[in-house]
């Protein structure tokens, strides 16, 4: 899994300068590193989200083919922890507002 730290490093600044809306949503994503095994991201995202092993795999996949994936979204406050579990489990993830709400 490979994420440069200038997307990372854009995605936190892009989160930064953003003013907080009424109603937003906001997603946390799962960035591809080049150090943490398959197997273990699939148990991750199934222990941390509750995905089935199919959708944690289909969402470690896109993050490995696309260098991103969007692996949940809701309130900021939920995500920002959702991130930080993530960094807890060593994985690379950042906070991002969705465009136009849900998706």
């Amino acid at each position: 899994m490979n994420a440069t730290d200038a997307q990372v490093g854009a995605e936190a600044a892009a989160v930064e300068d953003a003013a907080p809306l009424a109603g937003d949503e906001w997603a946390t994503v799962l960035w591809d590193d080049p150090v943490t095994l398959r197997p273990y991201v699939v148990r991750v995202l199934m222990r941390r989200f509750g995905h089935s092993a199919a959708r944690a795999d289909a969402l470690t996949s896109q993050a490995e083919l696309e260098g991103r994936a969007v692996v949940a979204h809701g309130a900021r406050e939920e995500q920002e922890m959702h991130v930080a579990g993530l960094h807890a489990d060593g994985l690379v993830a950042t906070l991002e507002r969705m465009p136009g709400g849900a998706q």
